[in-house]
């Protein structure tokens, strides 16, 4: 049974695929590069791209890599994928559907995992990571990105209700250290970590979600009445009538610790080895 939070998922992203297709932030986030200098790609590596979105992080790979495989929950947002590869003119990049926790492919396949902004709408991140150790090679490399938050648990908890009320399928955005626990509890060492801040102007933030003129109140209200433990976080400014606000992004790289416990595959679906993939969605 579908998890009540990844229909969601399916909903909100389903409806933004375009949107994300052109968001500066995503295209062209610091975090991209700082992935691709961190992570070492070699050009013998296949690597998996989970939750792609739109592409952007495969793409950026792409050059680097003989075949990236770039996965995501949501059909319009491979379909992008899929229209901006095409338009760039890579020929490396294959695209399939598939659950982050459940990934359809066999163990060992990969030289490297990515997954960028999108660990906060998985709802057991936990199992993401047992399937990227699962399909990693030995030795394999894991680059994470996502946004994290404060060590106060009240002010955290704000920041995720804000989140929340933004993008129903939000889960929740986590500390550096409570990132850096689920990889090392997953099997990995972590070998590079980079705290990024980047800021957002509100409008387009919000527009990508489509929230309504009600909800921008409330979201423009929290943020001039925001706890003092995230300021320093969000950094609110208001300029030529809209608002602009910082968030922090963690960039993790690991590498997969020991393969002698794999996670066995969950349920009956069978996976797949790389030459049957489908390469278009």
């Amino acid at each position: 049974m579908p998890d009540k939070l990844k229909t969601t998922v399916r909903l909100q992203f389903g409806s933004s695929a375009s949107q994300y297709a052109t968001s500066e932030i995503h295209a062209k986030g610091e975090s991209l590069g700082t992935l691709v200098a961190l992570s070492y790609p070699q050009s013998d590596w296949t690597m998996l791209d989970a939750a792609t979105g739109a592409g952007h992080t495969a793409f950026i790979f792409s050059p680097h890599v003989a075949r990236v495989v770039a996965t995501d929950l949501t059909k319009p947002m491979l379909q992008q994928t899929t229209a901006l590869a095409d338009e760039k003119h890579l020929k490396n990049i294959d695209v399939t559907a598939a659950d982050a926790e459940y990934l359809p492919f066999a163990s060992a396949v990969f030289d490297a995992v990515t997954c960028r902004l999108a660990l906060h709408h998985f709802p057991n991140p936990s199992l993401a990571i047992a399937e990227f150790r699962r399909v990693l090679k030995p030795n394999g490399v894991l680059a994470l990105t996502d946004n994290i938050t404060v060590e106060d648990t009240t002010a955290a908890a704000y920041y995720n209700a804000y989140e929340k009320l933004r993008d129903p399928s939000h889960h929740r955005v986590y500390t550096l250290q409570e990132l850096t626990d689920l990889l090392t509890t997953g099997g990995f060492i972590v070998q590079a970590s980079r705290k990024l801040t980047k800021e957002l102007e509100f409008e387009a933030w919000a527009d990508r979600q489509h929230v309504s003129n009600a909800d921008k109140h409330v979201l423009v209200d929290k943020m001039r009445h925001l706890p003092d433990t995230l300021r320093e976080l969000f950094q609110p400014r208001w300029e030529n009538d809209t608002m602009y606000f910082s968030l922090w992004e963690a960039v993790l790289v690991s590498r997969l610790v020991s393969t002698k416990d794999r996670v066995a595959p969950r349920g009956q679906q069978s996976r797949l080895p790389l030459n049957q993939i489908p390469d278009r969605v």
